[in-house]
Parts: structure tokens; C-alpha cells; sequence
């Protein structure tokens, strides 16, 4: 039985018991190495740095926008400041904020995990110590653990956003807007 190598643009076939080190590969296969191990660290390194907008920006601008609005019309508005629901559609508010920073923080953790370990993974490579498949599904491995968290408490902040703005809604309408 045979696999492709999964270096792209190199479609040498092997044995699925041959083993491939770096040194006992050919030197165009070498290069191939080399281009793609230079090709994934930029691309985890802008992951890492990448990664952490989008949706995490929405979440903090929504949750910080909504905190501020909040805290204004508390200011301006004196009769409020004595009222206990204000407080607590800012505490809702507030919390998707820290969930937000978390989440962005897990996710920043989790790249670097994900580029220290490729790194190490083809410095070991690159002296024999592991084969190349060793070093791609050890790549792949840590890819999908590293996402409930974030994924978790992006949603939340989200949801959170939404119950203060309902919560928000429903107290204008039960007390009145001053």
C-alpha cells in the first residue's frame, strides 16, 4: 500500500511502513520540506496573530458599547442611579466584556501552543528524531482541542449582549423610561 507525502507540489509515494526522515530524503524533497515548514510557521504566526479579531472585535465594541451606554444614561439620568436594575444590565454588559478578553486570550494561548509545537516538531525533524508524518499529525493533533473554550465563551459574551439589551427593553417597559 502507498500514500502521498503531504508536502505540496512533491508527489513522491511511499510504503506505509517506510519510514522518512529528513536525512534519508532526497535533497528536492528537502527543499519541499523546507518551503512548506517556512510556509506553515507564517501561516500559524499570522494565525496567531489573526485570529484574535473578527468576531471577538464585534463582541468587545457590542459588550463595551452597551457598558458605556449604560453607564451615560445612569449619569444623566439621577432618578436611575437609586433604581437596581441599571447596575445589573451593566454587570451583564461588563461580564460579556471580561468573557470577550478571556476568549481572546484562550485563543491567543492555543496559537502559540500551536506554532511552539510545529516549531519543535520540525526542529526534531530536521535532526531525525521524528519522521514527517509524525510531525504533521502531531500538528493536527492540537488544532481542534484548543477551540471549545473560546468558541464557549465567544457565545456567551454574545448571548449576553442580547439578554442586557432584552433586559434593557423590559425594564423600560415595566418602570417606564425616565
Amino acid at each position: 500500500m502507498t500514500i502521498q507525502v503531504i508536502v505540496p507540489g512533491c508527489g513522491y509515494s511511499l510504503s506505509m511502513t517506510q519510514q522518512m526522515n529528513f536525512s534519508s530524503s532526497t535533497p528536492e524533497f528537502r527543499e519541499q520540506v523546507h518551503a512548506y515548514n517556512e510556509s506553515r510557521f507564517h501561516q500559524l504566526n499570522g494565525l496567531v496573530i489573526a485570529s484574535s479579531e473578527g468576531a471577538w472585535q464585534y463582541l468587545l465594541t457590542v459588550n463595551g458599547g452597551g457598558a458605556v451606554a449604560v453607564v451615560a444614561f445612569i449619569g444623566a439620568v439621577p432618578q436611575l442611579q437609586k433604581r437596581v436594575w441599571p447596575y445589573v444590565v451593566l454587570a451583564i454588559f461588563a461580564i460579556g466584556l471580561l468573557l470577550v478578553g478571556l476568549g481572546r486570550a484562550l485563543v491567543l494561548l492555543h496559537m502559540n501552543k500551536m506554532l511552539q509545537n510545529w516549531t519543535a516538531s520540525m526542529a526534531q525533524f530536521y535532526s531525525n528524531k521524528l519522521d514527517w508524518h509524525a510531525v504533521t499529525r502531531a500538528d493536527e493533533a492540537l488544532v481542534k482541542p484548543g477551540e471549545f473554550w473560546p468558541w464557549l465563551l465567544g457565545w456567551v459574551s454574545f448571548g449576553l449582549f442580547a439578554i442586557g439589551l432584552v433586559f434593557l427593553c423590559v425594564c423600560f417597559i415595566a418602570f417606564g423610561v425616565p
